[in-house]
């Protein structure tokens, strides 16, 4: 095929193409094709310029290092594989185990009242030993079926209960709660009826076929839900063989077990009743059907609190049917005798013994009795006349001892003429142990298979097992039938010998067992069953989804666990996004919201909130599904917000947006032309809002800044180190604005990247009033305004999200999409966050790194499984739109600040604030910790205390509002309970009370190993401390860093005498001692958090410097932070301004701003410090920008 390289005229976008065939690509279109088809990617105007004596070239950038590099992510192939081969086998195996073992239990309950081959190692002399089933042996195997059965019934209790006290879901009404009760009563009925009258007199083999038959209502509903389509006459003839086959089992087996004949046709019936909620549709062609579908869904909004009451009704429903179908087989009183699982004495009978055979026998039973010393008393019983025996010297009365099966006797030989009885007792509390591996069993597949789903391998993970279950099941049990029948004392040493299947059909070779007319009956089921269940090899579900997206029913069965988990599974319904739904050729303007929006101005509604929404909120935070299926396309917003960042650190941040333009080209021109539809697809848009764009230069007018310019130089250099070769991307779009002005790039994946660039005098800055910019801008305007019907607004808006970030940021696309499935798995999630890694070099960063590894591992990690996350950083996180346009979130952010606590909660911890007002509507914030990004950390020891400086006061401003709306937030956040409330006041006093606990800790440690007196110790404690206070009322800012420093690093060799005074102690108290105790304990719990995050463990070796820096960070930081509470501004990248050179460059301010958007300039003689009393700063203004 030929191949050639062409300008696109109809693009217009100032690249070359690749023309291969019919197709025409972009260079990104086919990955790295143009790098060996030596196509330069620059702009066309400068082609021409090339001459022929510039042969000279630059090589592209090095590739970035990104990843851990061949082994690590060969290994995580490797892992990956084994996964699948353990899942499969996990799930297989349990569901194998937990089948077998439940039929192990009605089977014994089937052997009541009959004899049992056992094996003859009891009683060698005879061929042939059975053992007697006893009615009250039996009665243990019907209460362990019935926990057995009980079991997955009261953990669907505990959970519903666990729902409905600590979370907000929705109260059924009358009829639904009847309707559902009613059918889980049959269900429960059917069940009962099934497995404690029908299964205990079906062989082992044949029960395990029966329960191929249980589909009968779903193979019926599939039929009557089946949507048109053009292969719909042969799906729908597939589904009526699948219902007949279901059917079959109606009039097969009664033929084979004429007693149950009704039973049996109910029971298949009503057991697969509960499952009609998952095999209805609204598109059926019945409207009684699609009643069915629209009342499901009314039913799967308030299941919790329904089956809080159905989970236990439930269980009484199995006991009723217990007591009523097992008093035919037993005696009531044996059903409910004290102690069913304790010993009980069986007798063990040796037959067809001859009068040498019984000698022998007697002959052994003397040799045991003087093993033993011990007397063995038998008993002689003959056709004839009673005779005396002597045995073991003793003579013995010839009449048979009535022994009561209470007795605690030993083990008694009764001799009769032909045969021999052995009286032993069995073994305690068997049947218990059995039903425990059973009830095991269960809850292991559920598990396995319910994480197969959620991580996507549900194909080989859970389909493959819940299809091979059956057969499985039948291949173990026909292969320990036949060994058993031919040697009875098969698994004797497994199970106890009056434990075992029914083996009534046993097949010598695999022909006889295929060409049994039963064997055709139960692969019609089985076959059937499959095609019924056909939709769980088609999972489209997203990863990490939820349970209660996965299981329409919370609760399975235990007598069939495989089958109940394989109906239960929801099946995804959800709207595929076709290529040819998606606009790919417009122009690049159109590539966005507005393309799938429509167009329209008529009329502007508010934008959704909780509450005009929640009459559509399903429970759990379930996505809603829409209509049109481009409406939920993820539509992700890069939104960067700049200031004084180097190029580095530009760099980086423009090499993340590149990468995400790659991936999201790739993915859309894989569904353009290989016609692959990507469940992960998004769309991509990049924003980066600039502060304090402009200076003044001499004339008076505005021009860009140094930083601006450094910006724009560093854009093509970010491009060719992506995408390893030399580029220069077109030139930007210029447009003057009202805040200032706007650069548009086109990226080389057809994205766009827009840099607004703010003029400080026309519109609010710092990062506060940038987000509120943008969220106003992005949803306010471009979203909500293009579309007009509402149901479109929120699911659009559900699925538009933003992704925060710095300037010095530095991510891959992969977890980005990390970040996004945790919003799809839940729409009460509002924010998610990822794991932070400090970037940089020197002694500061180091710290900065264990102190951001510990905070991860263990105080996010905690929040996130506890309760809520309480800060999403803004250098990376992921917010929902759908939960920031909701009332009191983005209107309340835009808040200006008018007291003093607003200027700490507000301005000095934005992004805290932002995620309490998620919290405090209802949202949740969550954290992923496979989500990595990079960030520059502060180098400086002044950089990091002025940062600090900010975080510490707003920290604790936001968590105390949000103490101080405890009810509310208790109330309307489901992810939030009281013991969170109580957990973080415990960590909000232990904040407060943190430097005096330092203070009290350093001087005790300096008592100890210094070996002074205490007041010695506190006076070289409180010294340089009291010294630092006074330091930090009275003298500026750099005279406190200063003094930090110096104080610090006296505390540090303080700590360094500490450590070895403490090495010293613990060697001569020993390990045992508290302080060593304490010690390790500590030192245990961070290696321990840090082996269980290997590709992070170097974290930890900093843990030293940690350790000496304790005194100047959670002591001397506190107190810097509160002496300078009136200081407001950012305190790291500050960029001196220079002087003017000539009054004209002064200009007078042309209206009153607020003192919130000026900067600070505080001096010690003008006002008392404490008062916050502070100077107005000089405002610079400059004329409209035209061409920038």
């Amino acid at each position: 095929m030929e191949i050639t390289a062409t300008e696109s005229p109809s693009k217009g976008n100032g690249y070359y193409y690749i023309t291969e065939g019919n197709h025409q690509y972009h260079p990104l279109d086919v990955g790295k094709r143009a790098d060996h088809l030596s196509i330069s990617v620059e702009d066309p105007e400068n082609v021409g310029d090339h001459k022929a004596w510039d042969i000279f070239r630059l090589l592209p950038p090095k590739p970035d290092k990104i990843g851990y590099g061949f082994w690590h992510d060969a290994s995580l192939q490797v892992l990956k594989l084994c996964a699948f081969v353990i899942l499969f086998l996990l799930t297989l195996g349990s569901a194998v185990v937990a089948k077998s073992l439940f039929f192990l239990m009605t089977s014994a309950i089937g052997w009541g009242g009959m004899n049992m081959t056992i094996c003859r190692d009891k009683i060698p002399e005879s061929q042939w030993n059975t053992v007697h089933i006893t009615n009250r042996l039996v009665a243990k195997w019907v209460w362990a079926t019935f926990f057995a059965l009980s079991a997955p019934e009261a953990f669907c209790f505990f959970r519903s209960l666990h729902r409905s006290l600590f979370k907000n879901v929705k109260r059924p009404t009358l009829v639904q709660f009847v309707i559902v009760l009613f059918v889980e009563t049959l269900h429960g009925i059917g069940v009962g009826v099934l497995v404690f009258q029908i299964l205990p007199d079906l062989d082992a083999i044949s029960a395990t076929q029966l329960t191929s038959a249980i589909g009968f209502v779903p193979a019926l509903l599939s039929l009557l839900s089946r949507r048109p389509s053009r292969v719909g006459f042969v799906l729908i003839a597939i589904d009526v063989l699948a219902l007949i086959a279901q059917c079959s089992g109606i009039w097969a087996y009664p033929s084979i077990l004429q007693k149950h004949s009704v039973a049996i046709t109910w029971c298949l019936i009503v057991i697969s009743l509960p499952w009609w909620q998952n095999f209805v549709h609204v598109d059926s062609a019945f409207a009684a059907v699609q009643a069915m579908a629209r009342f499901a869904c009314r039913l799967s909004e308030r299941r919790s609190k329904t089956y809080v009451i159905v989970s236990l009704w439930k269980i009484c429903v199995y006991l009723l049917c217990m007591t009523v179908f097992t008093t035919s087989r037993m005696r009531l009183d044996d059903l409910l005798q004290r102690d069913p699982f304790g010993e009980k004495l069986i007798t063990i009978t040796g037959h067809n013994l001859n009068k040498s055979q019984i000698d022998k026998f007697l002959i052994r039973m003397s040799k045991y009795g003087e093993d033993g010393r011990q007397k063995c008393f038998c008993y002689i019983f003959t056709n004839a006349q009673p005779e005396v025996v002597d045995i073991d010297d003793q003579r013995v009365v010839r009449l048979k001892r009535q022994v009561d099966d209470d007795d605690e006797l030993p083990s008694a030989f009764n001799v009769y003429e032909t045969y021999v009885e052995l009286n032993q007792f069995t073994s305690p509390y068997d049947a218990l142990w059995i039903m425990l591996v059973q009830v095991s069993a269960v809850f292991l597949c559920y598990q396995s298979s319910m994480f197969a789903c959620k991580v996507m391998m549900q194909r080989l993970g859970f389909a493959l097992p819940m299809a091979l279950a059956v057969p499985t099941t039948v291949l173990v049990l026909s292969i320990t039938c036949t060994f058993r029948a031919a040697d009875s004392c098969h698994l004797t040493n497994t199970l106890t010998k009056e434990l075992f299947w029914k083996c009534f059909s046993t097949y010598s070779s695999l022909t006889v067992f295929i060409s049994s007319p039963q064997t055709w009956i139960w692969l019609g089921w089985f076959i059937s069953q499959c095609w019924i269940i056909v939709y769980v090899w088609t999972p489209e579900h997203e990863r990490l989804a939820k349970s209660e997206k996965l299981f329409v029913l919370p609760y399975f069965v235990g007598a069939f666990v495989d089958q109940s988990l394989a109906f239960n599974r929801r099946r995804d319904d959800r709207a595929r996004i076709r290529p040819e739904d998606l606009e790919f050729d417009q122009e690049i303007s159109s590539l966005t919201y507005e393309t799938v929006s429509g167009t329209g101005h008529r009329g502007l509604r508010p934008p959704p909130s909780l509450s005009s929404l929640s009459s559509g909120k399903l429970e759990n935070g379930l996505m809603r599904d829409s209509a049109n299926s481009t409406d939920a396309i993820t539509k992700i917003y890069a939104c960067a917000t700049m200031w004084h960042e180097t190029p580095i650190e530009m760099t980086c941040m423009l090499k993340s947006i590149f990468r995400m333009d790659e991936d999201q080209c790739a993915r859309r021109n894989a569904q353009k032309y290989l016609k692959v539809i990507d469940p992960d697809y998004y769309e991509f848009e990049a924003h980066i809002f600039f502060d304090d764009a402009f200076d003044v230069d001499e004339s008076g007018d505005a021009a860009l800044n140094k930083f601006v310019r450094q910006l724009i130089g560093v854009v093509d250099q970010a491009a060719s180190a992506v995408h390893q070769t030399q580029m220069r991307l077109r030139p930007p779009k210029k447009l003057s604005t009202p805040y200032g002005g706007r650069l548009q790039y086109i990226l080389p994946g057809k994205n766009r990247l827009t840099i607004h660039l703010k003029n400080k005098n026309k519109i609010r800055h710092r990062k506060r009033w940038s987000q509120v910019m943008y969220l106003y801008y992005l949803l306010g305007y471009r979203l909500m305004m293009k579309v007009d019907e509402q149901s479109r607004k929120e699911v659009i808006s559900e699925n538009t999200f933003i992704l925060t970030l710095d300037g010095d940021v530095d991510f891959t696309p992969h977890c980005v999409h990390l970040l996004v499935d945790l919003m799809k798995k839940n729409r009460r999630l509002g924010a998610a966050c990822g794991r932070i890694h400090p970037r940089g070099s020197g002694i500061m960063v180091w710290y900065q790194k264990f102190e951001y590894a510990v905070g991860h591992w263990l105080q996010k990690a905690t929040e996130h499984m506890i309760g809520c996350v309480m800060c999403s950083p803004g250098c990376f996180s992921l917010f929902r739109s759908y939960a920031l346009m909701d009332d009191n979130v983005t209107r309340k952010y835009a808040c200006k600040s008018e007291e003093p606590i607003d200027y700490i909660q507000y301005d000095q911890g934005e992004d805290r604030w932002l995620c309490t007002l998620l919290l405090q509507r209802g949202y949740r914030v969550e954290y992923c910790a496979a989500s990595d990004a990079l960030t520059f950390a502060p180098e400086g020891f002044n950089e990091f205390f002025n940062q600090r400086r900010r975080w510490i006061p707003s920290t604790i401003a936001n968590v105390i509002d949000l103490l101080r709306d405890y009810k509310n937030v208790v109330r309307v956040n489901e992810s939030i309970s009281i013991w969170y409330i109580i957990y973080q006041t415990v960590m909000l006093v232990s904040s407060v009370l943190g430097p005096g606990t330092i203070f009290l800790m350093v001087v005790g440690a300096i008592s100890i190993s210094f070996n002074i007196d205490t007041i010695w110790s506190l006076l070289v404690v409180t010294l340089p401390v009291l010294t630092f206070c006074v330091v930090c009322l009275t003298a500026k800012p750099e005279k406190q860093l200063l003094m930090a420093q110096i104080v610090g690093a006296l505390f540090a060799m303080l700590m360094t005498a500490v450590f070895v005074g403490t090495s010293l102690q613990i060697q001569k108290d020993g390990i045992l001692s508290p302080h060593s105790i304490f010690l390790f304990t500590v030192i245990a719990s961070f290696l321990t958090a840090a082996i269980l995050h290997p590709l992070e463990f170097t974290c930890i070796i900093p843990g030293l410097l940690y350790f000496l820096a304790i005194p100047c960070m959670y002591m001397l930081l506190p107190i810097y932070s509160i002496c300078n509470l009136n200081t407001v501004s950012w305190g790291t990248r500050e960029d001196p301004r220079p002087h003017e050179k000539n009054d004209l460059a002064k200009v007078r301010k042309g209206q009153h701003l607020d003192l919130v958007d000026g900067d600070w300039s505080i001096e010690c003689g003008n006002a008392c410090r404490l008062l916050c009393c502070l100077k107005p700063n000089r405002y610079e203004s400059s004329p409209q920008v035209g061409i920038l």
